[in-house]
């Protein structure tokens, strides 16, 4: 993101990204309503445990349905809720205090619905606090208050609890939120789990990918979950949400059950897709690793070469796919900072200089490309093997499958890591069709192609991987289509 204020300023003078409070549609808050009322008609209490503009309690409200609101800050009159000016989290904290050894909290409420607070890391709430937050959410981890409210919410819930969430999407794949997605899975059943499209918020200023999911407290009710990918607008959810038209699966389908820890949440993959997450990863073939973080880049990487900044750097292709240039010049003492200035890290000194491969960390696209030999690198993932190897690896990495499985089930946060990157499934494939695919890319850098250019290559590298594979026409019609639509479909 560009450098520009932040602030976001709703009526009172109030900034909204401070506060956290985005307004939820109507027709997402009547859906989360009516699918617990779906589950259980019979409830009598419920709590919105930051209840902003009662947007999301108006039709429990219609149901007769006894509710309490907190919110740490008054909005105005409210209608429907008995308001409670607090902080939830400090609730929570109190109510966690009051237990004893083997208890839980179990708070009194049918139905638990929220909106929590979508604030970024960097939230003065959570440095001022981190501390007190840091152990009150052991494992969990503070990275920011979404997650934080979420795992509050599972831990207040009574048995049979209905709680309906719409919440940024990121804790879905992101590996800091692994210890919430095991909380999740060993405590509640799942009914749904919908990725909202990316314009759902725009209104409000607000670019952040959603979802919505329905989760019961206890085990023991799970049946079929109903998922619904993310659509192309607002509008195509309005209509699926309307007429509850949701795709059946089971627990296992949306569930990466890779034989790794860290269980991703996962909508609609193909099971061809899924099937290739069983077979050896990047990192267990080759060195996947990070480099140097400066702790201030204007200081010690010139854009230009100059005496003193000769050393190529490269910290993040970006949309360069096979090509791109250094992204500047370090500094010729380096390993000299490394030593002595304490926010000047070099990560594995032995790879410096090293003929590899360097991968994109940041935005959408997920790309590779040739890291030539006397170059340093970033935090971005590189990677790192057999020369024999490179090509073939650079033309793969570049291939409509490797960003399906990378921001499709791996990762929907705009932050690709060396974690993330170590763990796309490396396919079998033969010795023609490697050599093949290191025509292309060592052609491909040669020529040094551009972003708008590549298209009909990655084409080229998709048809030699998808004949390998022998994948039906339906699962690389998805991969392609989800590659060239990432906008839309991430």
């Amino acid at each position: 993101m560009g450098r520009f204020d932040k602030s976001v300023f709703i009526e009172n003078g109030i900034d909204r990204r401070e506060l956290g409070y985005y307004a939820t549609p109507e027709f997402v808050a009547h859906f989360m309503v009516d699918a617990m009322m779906k589950i259980n008609p019979n409830g009598k209490y419920a709590l919105d445990p930051c209840v902003g503009k009662e947007e999301l309690i108006k039709k429990l409200y219609d149901h007769n349905i006894d509710i309490d609101g907190i919110d740490i800050y008054h909005h105005g009159d409210y209608y429907y809720c008995n308001f409670i000016q607090a902080d939830f989290i400090e609730l929570y904290r109190r109510n966690k205090s009051n237990l004893r050894i083997g208890q839980g909290i179990n708070l009194k409420y049918d139905y638990i619905i929220a909106n929590p607070p979508y604030n970024c890391h960097e939230l003065n709430y959570i440095k001022d606090n981190k501390k007190s937050l840091g152990s009150l959410f052991g494992n969990i981890g503070i990275h920011n208050m979404y997650s934080m409210f979420i795992s509050a919410i599972i831990d207040s819930a009574k048995e049979g609890s209905l709680i309906s969430i719409i919440s940024s999407d990121s804790f879905l794949t992101a590996r800091a939120h692994n210890p919430l997605r095991k909380q999740i899975l060993k405590t509640c059943t799942i009914h749904n789990l919908v990725l909202c499209p990316a314009d759902l918020f725009w209104d409000q200023k607000a670019d952040v990918r959603t979802c919505i999911m329905v989760l019961q407290k206890g085990k023991q009710y799970q049946n079929k979950i109903g998922v619904l990918n993310r659509l192309k607008n607002k509008q195509e959810l309005k209509d699926k949400l309307a007429k509850f038209d949701l795709i059946e699966a089971d627990i296992n389908d949306i569930v990466n059950n890779s034989g790794s820890d860290d269980h991703e949440f996962i909508i609609d993959v193909p099971p061809e897709i899924q099937s290739l997450f069983s077979l050896p990863k990047i990192g267990d073939q080759f060195k996947c690793i990070t480099g140097i973080s400066t702790g201030k880049d204007l200081q010690f990487i010139s854009k230009q070469k100059k005496d003193g900044f000769e050393v190529p750097f490269y910290k993040n292709p970006g949309m360069r796919k096979f090509f791109c240039e250094q992204d500047g010049y370090l500094s010729n003492d380096y390993l000299k900072h490394d030593k002595e200035i304490k926010n000047f890290m070099v990560r594995n000194k032995a790879y410096m200089l090293k003929e590899g491969i360097t991968c994109s960390s940041m935005g959408l696209t997920f790309s590779a490309c040739y890291l030539p030999p006397g170059s340093t690198f970033g935090v971005n993932a590189n990677i790192f093997g057999d020369q024999a190897d490179l090509w073939w690896l650079l033309a793969y990495l570049n291939s409509s499958l490797v960003t399906y499985m990378v921001r499709g089930v791996l990762c929907r946060s705009n932050m690709v890591t060396s974690g993330y990157v170590a763990k796309i499934p490396v396919i079998d494939l033969c010795k023609k069709t490697k050599e093949k695919l290191a025509e292309i890319a060592i052609k491909a850098f040669k020529e040094k192609v551009l972003p708008k250019e590549n298209r009909p290559i990655i084409d080229e590298v998709d048809l030699l991987i998808f004949k390998e594979l022998s994948f039906s026409n339906k699962t690389e019609t998805e991969i392609t289509h989800f590659a060239k639509n990432l906008q839309s479909r991430v």
